[in-house]
């Protein structure tokens, strides 16, 4: 049986607990943000970068194909280009050809003469000169021209010599133009993209 003065110190301790329980709470309470599970970060924001895919290869082989097309393009129109300042050049000098024409044989005779005594480049110049005075349609530039050819082909300068050729066939009557194709064959067959087949077409 327990004594009287145990009752108040049993009430005493009860209230004790209830005080501890009561600030337990508090501290409890006031530290739950602390003690609360940490939320997850929200993810990163998406970059506003946006990776390209590799081209597939059908692309690939399209972009080459659209790459040559328009070198080949730029190829053409170089030559159209090429064609007209050339034909400029021609109506330019045919306009300003404003000397008496020189007598061509005379002209071929003084070209050959300057060949052996001065050299290639003078004769050169002797028979530019002389082109310059003829009329752009006349007979004597392909005999001038002909020879420009001839000049040209002994100095090494065989491209030249096929241009200046090509011209003088041009500037023939037809049934002149097969005496002077026919020496040229070889030379034409051996230097020429065509070959010999270039020169059908001044029949």
């Amino acid at each position: 049986m327990e004594s009287g003065e145990d009752k108040p110190r049993h009430g005493f301790i009860n209230r004790y607990w209830v005080l501890i329980v009561i600030v337990l709470w508090l501290i409890a309470w006031s530290a739950r943000d602390w003690l609360a599970p940490a939320e997850p970060e929200d993810p990163p924001a998406e970059s506003g970068v946006v990776l390209e895919e590799e081209p597939s290869a059908e692309d690939q082989e399209a972009a080459r194909e659209e790459a040559a097309r328009e070198e080949a393009d730029r190829e053409e129109a170089d030559r159209e280009e090429a064609d007209r300042e050339e034909a400029a050049r021609e109506e330019a000098a045919r306009e300003e050809a404003v000397e008496e024409p020189v007598e061509v044989e005379a002209l071929l005779t003084e070209a050959r003469e300057t060949y052996w005594r001065e050299g290639a480049a003078a004769a050169l110049t002797v028979l530019e000169g002389g082109l310059e005075t003829q009329a752009y349609e006349s007979r004597e530039r392909a005999d001038i021209l002909g020879e420009l050819g001839n000049l040209q082909h002994a100095t090494g300068d065989v491209e030249a010599a096929m241009g200046s050729w090509d011209r003088a066939l041009e500037k023939l009557p037809e049934g002149e133009r097969r005496a002077m194709m026919a020496p040229l064959r070889p030379i034409y067959s051996r230097h020429h993209p065509q070959g010999a087949d270039h020169l059908e077409r001044f029949r």
